[in-house]
Formats: C-alpha cells, sequence, structure tokens
C-alpha cells in the first residue's frame, strides 16, 4: 500500500517516471500476496502515470487489466474509475469508438451507485470523445 501511495504522491509532485515504477513495483508485490483489488488501484495509478508520460499503448493496457481486476473483485466504484482512464488514453491514440465505449460503460457504473459527482466528470469526457468521433 505504501508502495502505491508514494506512486500517487509522486504523480502530484509531477515525478512521472518515478510514480510508474513505484506502481509498477506496488503490482507486482500485490499479485506475489494475491491481493487483487491492490492489484486494480496499483494498475489504475500505473496507467495514469504512463498517460503523464504519453505511453498510451502501456497505459491502455494497465487500465484495461485494472477494469477486469476490479470486475472480477466486485468493486464497481474501481472499475468506473478504470474505465474512465482507460477511455481517457484512448481519446490520446484517437480511438474514439472504444474510448465512447468505455466512458459508456463508466457512465452506466455511476448511475447505478448514484455517483453523482464522477457522474459529471464521465460525461465531460464522453461529450468530448463523441464530439472527437465527429471531426
Amino acid at each position: 500500500d505504501a508502495l502505491n501511495n508514494i506512486g500517487v504522491a509522486l504523480q502530484e509532485v509531477r515525478r512521472f517516471e518515478e510514480a510508474i515504477t513505484a506502481c509498477q513495483d506496488a503490482a507486482a508485490i500485490y499479485q506475489e500476496t494475491s491481493d487483487r483489488h491492490g492489484e486494480g488501484k496499483a494498475l489504475n495509478n500505473l496507467g495514469r502515470a504512463l498517460q503523464e508520460v504519453r505511453r498510451f499503448d502501456e497505459a491502455i493496457t494497465a487500465c484495461q487489466d485494472a477494469a477486469a481486476i476490479y470486475q472480477e473483485t466486485g468493486d464497481r466504484h474501481g472499475e468506473g474509475m478504470a474505465l474512465n482512464s482507460l477511455g481517457l488514453a484512448l481519446q490520446e491514440v484517437q480511438r474514439f469508438a472504444e474510448a465512447t465505449a468505455a466512458h459508456e460503460d463508466d457512465l452506466a457504473i455511476c448511475r447505478e451507485t448514484g455517483d453523482q459527482y464522477r457522474e459529471g466528470i464521465v460525461l465531460e469526457n464522453l461529450e468530448r470523445a463523441l464530439a472527437a468521433r465527429q471531426i
């Protein structure tokens, strides 16, 4: 948990390469200890850090893996957050149809769980993906 939290803190101060290493190390430890939920958290954080350094293909993989783990563990909130991160990464590589689908899935989760705050964020991200598809 400490490594994962350090990864998040490093992202906040824009030390992304160090954040990537911390999140990768955290994910490896979670995997070794069979902590699937923790692994999902670390992978989602890794995906966000990878996006910041424009390593989008790796970010997409990390976010897809995080979403799958959250789905497996029944964490709908975590799954939605990973789908949102995935959608943003997909937009960066102009895979707008897939980005739209990820944001729509996240929107459904927000509505299912009653998370109106995140729903607003997701609607904005969805709008951007839909607009980009029109261009």
